[in-house]
């Protein structure tokens, strides 16, 4: 008796720790359902469910350039990748292979790129061939074909294929050159076991520069519109922004996205089982690897300067000398609304995503099937292109007696929602730092939660929550494709009104808007990084750390 007694309550007593685990993390995913699973369910579930699309869209079949934009899409994305794929595995390599001062400045260098919107980049290019020297030049036309926006591509998915690939690389350590040399392995054989290792590696830069580029929208939107080239996340902005809207169509459009993306990570499993094995040895040494031989050095300083020179340098140069050209009478009778309205959205949004990642973070934390779902939810939902969650907002919330559609609070919950998964992931590790004795210890001691989360928790995370709210702000900021379909009529946020007056080719106008909002995020950045050198003591920083 005693002994089942015992059972009983012990499964009791495990059971209310269950449930009590599942209720406290209930709100969280009551707005996981209604934010994320709700609005695109029943957007991609469209196809399926066609009388499910508002009663002002038409009931139309797959829109009429439906498979010239899928190959399109393939094909630019597919190349755009190759090239990516191939020049970020071999900078990665150099990068923890070869030791050089030109490393620093190319991890700058990626790191702008990778903020930097891509309808700017586009601007800036736009506005360098707009040059009479240049005009109908061979570059010219070159630029203005699918040849510019394959490498307008490749220079955005390029940082992406560096940061998945160098880690990888870090991995491998020195062990096996150090096996090869004792061995007097012949430089042929050793080339072909280095090109087995980057099968995996370069697959993986593969697939993620495929994703990045298969759903960008800045550059067709920009470029791809003034080619009337079809593409599929502008087809899907087409068919929503078209008189009839086409939900049904858009949606398929949507699923064709998502198959891609998918197929992808398929594609990157199946070369990981075939050949993911060569990466699985023993203890990794890690030392500093030898300096640059031979004219590796010329090399590296070469991939960075003309790096720096055609993602950067060039593009700002000509956006801040078309912005500037006109003197301060045209920067005075400007309209800088825009920006203002951006800055209100990005101020809010950003502050509500990290709010809500850092839930979502916590959750993740707990563990147990709960923890294991929010961290597939949080991976899922970062491949989500942001056109599509915006279009599955426009459905999910334009219903009767439920309508937010037209309003600043649906823009701003859509930002929210696009921006909270990235946040997640980038405050998943500090959390885990945390040790779970400092929250005992104040419940001990009579806390209340809020005093533990303000007071303890939000202090030690101080640093990484201002970095991702810097982050998100400047996401939201130049934000295009929620922005295009979201926005309130009167408060035209920056992204739209800079593309329009691009695809005007008011280039002037679209530079001064441009800059304006660079120097308002640097601005913001550099007055968020002050408040928090003020109000938080060394100490507290150094242990944030």
């Amino acid at each position: 008796m005693p002994g089942s007694a015992a059972k009983f309550w012990g499964s009791r007593t495990r059971l209310v720790n269950v449930l009590r685990t599942w209720l406290r993390s209930l709100p969280v995913w009551l707005i996981v359902g209604l934010f994320f699973l709700y609005p695109l369910g029943r957007f991609l579930l469209l196809p399926i469910f066609p009388q499910w699309a508002p009663s002002t869209s038409v009931q139309l079949g797959w829109p009429r350039d439906t498979w010239q934009a899928l190959g399109n899409s393939v094909g630019l994305a597919l190349t755009s990748a190759l090239l990516a794929a191939i020049l970020g595995t071999l900078w990665a390599w150099a990068m923890e292979r070869r030791s050089s001062r030109w490393h620093s400045v190319g991890e700058l260098l990626l790191w702008l790129i990778f903020l930097m919107p891509s309808y700017l980049l586009t601007t800036g290019w736009e506005i360098v061939f707009a040059a009479p020297w240049l005009r109908d030049g061979w570059l010219y036309h070159q630029f203005y074909s699918t040849v510019g926006i394959v490498a307008l591509l490749t220079l955005k998915a390029l940082p992406f294929a560096v940061f998945v690939v160098r880690p990888l690389w870090a991995a491998l350590g020195h062990d096996l050159t150090d096996v090869m040399r004792v061995f007097a392995i012949q430089p042929r054989r050793a080339l072909v076991v280095f090109l087995r290792l980057a099968i995996p590696v370069a697959s993986a830069a593969l697939v993620v520069s495929f994703i990045e580029s298969v759903q960008e929208f800045g550059i067709p939107a920009t470029l791809g519109a003034h080619l009337h080239l079809p593409i599929l996340t502008y087809s899907i902005y087409g068919a929503l922004s078209s008189s009839p809207l086409n939900f049904v169509g858009a949606a398929r459009l949507a699923l064709l996205l998502v198959a891609l993306a998918l197929l992808g990570g398929l594609g990157q499993i199946l070369l990981q089982r075939r050949f993911g094995a060569v990466l699985v040895h023993g203890q990794t040494r890690h030392r500093l690897p030898p300096p640059t031989q031979g004219g590796e050095g010329w090399i590296l300083a070469s991939l960075n300067l003309s790096l720096g020179l055609l993602a950067l340098l060039l593009p700002l140069g000509a956006i801040t000398h078309a912005a500037l050209g006109g003197g301060w009478v045209a920067l005075r009778q400007s309209s800088w609304g825009p920006i203002f309205h951006s800055l209100a959205f990005a101020l809010l949004a950003a502050s509500l995503a990290v709010l809500l990642a850092w839930l979502f973070a916590r959750n993740l934390q707990a563990g147990g099937i709960g923890g294991r779902a929010m961290d597939v939810f949080s991976m899922g939902n970062m491949a989500i292109p942001g056109l599509v969650l915006g279009a599955a907002y426009i459905m999910a919330f334009n219903l009767p007696g439920f309508s937010l559609y037209g309003g600043s609070l649906l823009l701003i919950l859509a930002y929210t929602a696009a921006t909270a998964p990235m946040l997640t992931r980038l405050l998943q590790a500090p959390l885990a730092q945390l040790d779970r004795g400092l929250s005992d210890a104040a419940r001990i001691h009579g806390l209340s939660p809020w005093i533990r989360w303000l007071d303890i928790e939000a202090v030690l995370l101080s640093r990484p929550l201002v970095r991702g709210w810097l982050l998100a702000f400047g996401s939201v900021m130049f934000e295009l494709p929620v922005s295009e379909l979201l926005y309130p009529a009167g408060k035209t946020p920056l992204g739209v009104e800079v593309l329009a007056l691009n695809n005007g080719e008011h280039f002037a106008a679209a530079s001064r808007l441009a800059l304006g909002g660079l120097v308002s995020v640097a601005l913001v950045t550099v007055l968020t990084l002050l408040l928090l050198r003020l109000f938080l003591p060394d100490y507290r920083l150094r242990l944030a750390q």
